[in-house]
This record gives C-alpha cells, structure tokens and sequence, in this order.
C-alpha cells in the first residue's frame, strides 16, 4: 500500500472506555431518579453517541442535555486513570510505526485526551489528536479528517478511519477515504456494508497493508 495513513477513533477502538462511560452515565441520571438499563446504554452510546444519547433523554426525562453532559464528563475524568487499551491496540500501533506510516486521532473526546493516551503509554504513535475541544464539527461530518488531509498530504486511496461505531463508517465515506470497522464478539454495532474492511481483532489490520 503507497502513502498509507492511519486515522483513529478513542472510545472503544483504542480506548477500552465503555465501562466507565456507561457506569458514568447510569450514576449521572440516578441522582436524578431516572434508573436506565447499563445494556441498553451500551448499546445506545455505539449505536449513535454519548451525546445524541443524552439529547435524546432530554425528550423524556426532561433533564437538560447541556448539563447532563458536563457533569458526565465531570464523571469520567475522575476515571480516567482507569481506562485500559484494546486488546491489541499498542501492538497495531507499533507496527504501523515500524513501517513508518503515520497515524493520527479524531475523537470526540475531551480534555483528557491526551492524559489518557500518555499514561497507557500510547502518546507517542500518533502523529496529531484532534479531540472534541478543537471545534471541528462532530461526526459524522468530515471537517476535520479533511484538515488531516490538507495538513499532512494524505493520499486518499491510502487513508483509513478506524472505529468501532457505524458513525465512523459514515464519516470516513463523506470524506472519501476507506474505513475500518472494529467489530469485536459481542459488540452492539452492525456492519454498514459501506466500510472497507471489518475486523475483529486490531491485528487483523496487518492484513490489509
């Protein structure tokens, strides 16, 4: 593959995050009085986002979606020394940097970014992150994966999005470039039939370079 590029989601693709983010939003609306299903969670937050699935219990509970979100967030930074990586995620990553192709990440994720990916010890693969505090517009617009390509001069045919959500998949397409769609054994998410390749495990990213 000529001018690969690796493009990356956080949450669930790199991130082992859901745990928190599912336990962070189940004790948020509990304090509340309003007790949700942590499956259900799950599945809403890979479906769509932790903040489409927030607005949308704006509608029913009533609870203001803005507020609600800054105190999730609240949540999980206090967490996130907890969070681990994906099976397999420094493996992939290393490899890639053994072939000297770069990487980089578009996240929604906040502040604690780049806290999180400096104490798993995954920092240095990446040559850029953009994260939700850099007002590009969120997923599944392409604004930001479209700067990574002006920036650093990516060939289109060579760039993957790798993400474990259907989003992904969507915002890889309307930028013009492959995706990847991580899909692990039990995972809420389901094939779009538009992404490049689906793997189950990280490592089976090798086989497409």
């Amino acid at each position: 593959m000529e001018k690969a590029a690796f493009i990356w989601d956080l949450d669930g693709t790199i991130l082992d995050s859901y745990g928190i983010i599912v336990s962070s939003l189940y004790k948020t609306y509990r304090k509340f009085g309003v007790e949700l299903d942590r499956d259900e969670i799950h599945k809403e937050v890979i479906r769509f986002s932790v903040g489409d699935y927030i607005s949308k219990l704006e509608k029913t509970t009533g609870l203001p979606a803005a507020a609600i979100k800054e105190m999730v967030s609240e949540n999980n930074d206090t967490e996130q020394m907890n969070i681990k990586p994906i099976k397999n995620a420094a493996e992939i990553l290393s490899f890639l940097k053994g072939l000297e192709i770069p990487n980089y990440v578009f996240t929604h994720k906040g502040f604690s970014t780049k806290t999180v990916l400096k104490n798993i010890g995954l920092y240095d693969y990446f040559d850029e992150i953009i994260t939700g505090k850099d007002g590009f517009p969120r997923k599944p617009d392409p604004s930001a994966i479209n700067y990574l390509i002006q920036k650093h001069s990516l060939d289109k045919t060579g760039t993957f999005y790798v993400g474990d959500r259907s989003l992904d998949v969507e915002c890889a397409c309307n930028a013009g470039i492959n995706s990847i769609l991580y899909l692990p054994e039990n995972s809420p998410a389901k094939p779009t039939c538009k992404e490049t390749y689906i793997v189950k495990d990280l490592l089976d990213i090798m086989k497409y370079i």
